[in-house]
């Protein structure tokens, strides 16, 4: 049976409201950030805020994971992009009326309020997806999403650019509150398919619950292989290329330009790997090609810290790009698929943690090596690189992710 997923009634609103919520993150982190410089003047203050933000992320996470396995993820969704809605107008309100005065603590407040609401969405994004989509086009259904997530990231700071001109911060974060308005409303026409689960009553607790998400992942050995690929790649890539990477090009002499040329070549070229990953039906039958893609992650990575002319740095860095999406849709679209769906929420919450959850870790590591001279900004990439590409080669050779195919859900999805 071949089905388009643009023909699925609930894929359309699904991929409107995670369009309009990507534009709204990636424009909103840039403009908070310039915001709070204007504001204090103090890069400090900027790294106590997004430490503010990133914190509750990291703590809360996993109770994201349980609240949309005891209730219905759409809801979830709803609740949580509302919330950031809330919470931007109330900004914008008060900077309104105190017409640009702000103490320190409401910045503190606002990132950290954001910060619990996204352990709750992020969950939930990937973990709504199954309930709502057919399992023969979430490949394609999860391709389109996260290769619009990554255009988003280059629209974003497009869109944050021009706004950043009116000077005018209040109608700027009403601005972005109306565009969660608008991913919330569409989130909220999703009806929901036979897969929504009527959930009983909890008769555990919360960190039971908990526990039993943990031993889920515990007991089924390629999804703890999946989720270690995703900690070892988010932490050994982020740092590297978010902090090491800038600091190279400085040393290099090359001007800041380049250095947005490699953050777009990275970009784009996750768009094209989404692209390419939908031509390939999501992987499907080549599983095992899974880890060398993987494995470029990082030896794009090598290579950019290698080249002496700036334009073979964008060339491997699109690689990076490319093998990103390659790796990241067909693992997402096969957890979705072969985990029980009263075990979503917490496995999704899992993977996230492995990966978003990690992200301040991997700066954090990545701004100490730096600080204490342990490693230059190159060598810092090329043993990130390096430990990412040895790592997933290595998956290669591991029968369970051989085998990963093989799984009845996996088999039972295929036939469909």
């Amino acid at each position: 049976m071949k089905s388009t997923v643009w023909r699925e009634p609930n894929f359309f609103p699904l991929w409107l409201g995670a369009m309009l919520s990507s534009v709204a993150d990636s424009t909103y982190y840039i403009v908070l950030a310039w915001f709070v410089l204007e504001i204090t003047h103090s890069a400090a203050n900027l790294g106590t805020t997004l430490l503010m933000a990133s914190l509750p992320r990291l703590l809360f996470m996993i109770f994201g994971g349980v609240a949309v396995d005891r209730l219905n993820p759409r809801r979830v969704m709803v609740v949580s992009l509302t919330a950031r809605m809330a919470i931007l107008l109330g900004l914008a309100v008060w900077l309104a009326t105190e017409v640009g005065a702000l103490d320190l603590w409401v910045l503190y407040a606002v990132a950290g309020m954001f910060g619990v609401v996204d352990a709750f969405y992020w969950p939930t994004q990937n973990a709504l997806v199954p309930h709502v989509l057919p399992d023969q086009v979430l490949a394609t259904g999860n391709s389109f999403i996260q290769t619009t997530q990554q255009l988003s990231m280059v629209v974003g700071p497009l869109v944050a650019g021009g706004m950043l001109q009116w000077h005018q911060f209040a109608g700027i974060f009403t601005v972005l509150a109306a565009l969660y308005a608008g991913s919330a409303v569409a989130i909220r026409a999703i009806h929901m398919t036979a897969k929504e689960r009527v959930m009983p009553l909890a008769s555990r607790s919360v960190w039971g619950e908990i526990y039993d998400g943990v031993r889920y992942v515990w007991n089924i050995r390629i999804l703890l292989f999946l989720m270690l690929a995703s900690m070892v790649i988010n932490l050994f890539f982020m740092g590297p290329v978010n902090i090491g990477l800038p600091s190279f090009v400085q040393r290099q002499g090359w001007s800041g330009s380049v250095y947005g040329y490699f953050e777009a070549a990275m970009g784009l070229g996750a768009v094209v790997g989404g692209a390419l990953t939908v031509a390939v039906r999501g992987m499907r039958g080549h599983f095992q090609w899974i880890a060398l893609a993987a494995a470029v992650i990082g030896l794009g990575l090598i290579g950019a810290a290698m080249v002496h002319q700036w334009p073979m740095g964008i060339v491997f860095l699109a690689a990076s790009g490319i093998a990103m999406s390659l790796t990241n849709i067909p693992i997402i679209t096969y957890i979705q698929t072969i985990v029980d769906h009263a075990m979503m929420g917490r496995v999704m919450s899992l993977l996230t943690l492995m990966s978003v959850g990690l992200v301040p870790v991997s700066y954090g590591l990545s701004s100490l090596i730096l600080r204490m001279h342990w490693l230059g900004p190159a060598s810092l990439m090329i043993v990130g690189g390096a430990i990412i590409a040895l790592f997933c080669a290595m998956l290669w050779f591991q029968p369970d992710f051989r085998q990963m195919e093989s799984h009845p859900r996996w088999q039972q999805a295929k036939d469909v």
